[in-house]
């Protein structure tokens, strides 16, 4: 379980949103605040912001080093192909919402090297001192 990366979680909505015919402008809560002004918290809205949770939670894990942190970077690496690929290619994936989870896979990613490696240069400093 700690190798899956956790962006897979609103991957898995956004295609059950898009598959479903329910779309991500569908709204699913709306809340007057007391500016008078209306919040409506819809489909895409809530895939967001779980992603954005989410992609907190990649980079924490991204200090650990060990064999399930490189299948991890290695997982999200390919969710981020698999979600670009759909974005450029499948119709129903051409939204704002899917651009960002894919820029969101992206910064997992990167993040996710460039901690691994400082940490795995760390880890090997202490080893020769």
């Amino acid at each position: 379980m700690k190798s899956i990366p956790l962006l897979l979680i609103p991957a898995i909505l956004v295609h059950a949103l898009l598959l479903g015919g329910h779309g991500l402008a569908t709204p699913w809560l709306s809340v007057t605040l007391p500016s008078g002004a209306v919040l409506e918290l819809t489909g895409g809205t809530a895939v967001l912001v779980l992603a954005l949770l989410m992609l907190g939670i990649e980079v924490f894990k991204s200090t650990f080093s060990g064999r399930s942190s490189l299948l991890d970077h290695m997982l999200s690496l390919l969710l981020f192909i698999v979600l670009l690929l759909e974005f450029l290619l499948w119709p129903a994936a051409g939204s704002g919402v899917f651009v960002l989870l894919v820029v969101m896979t992206l910064v997992d990613v990167i993040t996710g090297f460039a901690v691994g490696m400082a940490v795995a240069r760390r880890d090997v400093g202490i080893l020769r001192e």
